[in-house]
């Protein structure tokens, strides 16, 4: 393998010059040993409006759990279920700012971690399904609304609405299967999360969906 120090990329193969800018080779460097052309470029966001954002949202998600309960009389404290969504939704917010590199990725951990716990939990407990009828439809549920606030807040780009799609699918999907088999006491929370997901999958159809079919159009050619 030989070194173009000019594009500063590695060329496969028996050339002599770079196919891209016709320059000589070097024979022995390689590109571990080169520091990237391309600065890391940081998250430029507003803590201030993510916060507002965040702080606001929490209490609507009081408010919201509240009025549900009056008119949907829940076995579960009402604390207890804004709770489960308030802490959904911070986390994924910071995992969003922090780990913004891999974000969708991140948020699957997240979902995937948290669900497990609850779902063991549960068992352990004897059964009584809470986890599958209210923790893990809330902790989606509530990751999908964070996504929302992080595509408003954060610069992201068109490849992360990508995952974002497939996420905000997955998020709205597993909640579901608990109400095809019956896996729920309540179908409130389960309802709620296919809803929001499908609300956030419509909304970045919506506003990106030109420049997603662009994106998945020149990775369908490399």
């Amino acid at each position: 393998m030989k070194y173009c120090p000019h594009c500063q990329v590695n060329v496969k193969g028996e050339w002599a010059k770079c196919p891209l800018c016709q320059q000589s080779l070097a024979a022995t460097e390689t590109l571990e040993n080169v520091p990237s052309p391309y600065p890391d470029i940081p998250l430029r966001f507003s803590k201030k409006k993510a916060f507002k954002w965040l702080t606001l949202s929490s209490l609507l998600i009081i408010v919201g759990f509240f009025v549900g309960g009056f008119f949907f009389p829940s076995p579960m404290s009402v604390w207890q279920m804004s709770l489960f969504g308030i802490i959904s939704l911070w986390l994924v917010v910071l995992i969003i700012i922090r780990k913004r590199r891999n974000i969708a990725k991140g948020i699957v951990y997240l979902i995937v971690f948290s669900s497990l716990i609850c779902f063991y939990l549960d068992y352990l407990a004897g059964w009584n399904a809470w986890s599958t009828t209210y923790a893990i439809p809330i902790i989606c549920s509530f990751a999908t609304v964070a996504m929302f606030f992080a595509v408003r807040i954060v610069r992201l780009k068109v490849g992360d609405y990508i995952l974002y799609l497939l996420t905000a699918t997955l998020l709205g999907f597993l909640p579901t299967t608990f109400l095809f088999f019956n896996w729920t006491t309540w179908p409130f929370p389960s309802q709620l999360s296919l809803l929001l997901s499908t609300m956030m999958f419509i909304w970045i159809i919506i506003n990106h969906g030109k420049d997603i079919l662009s994106e998945l159009q020149k990775r369908a050619q490399i």
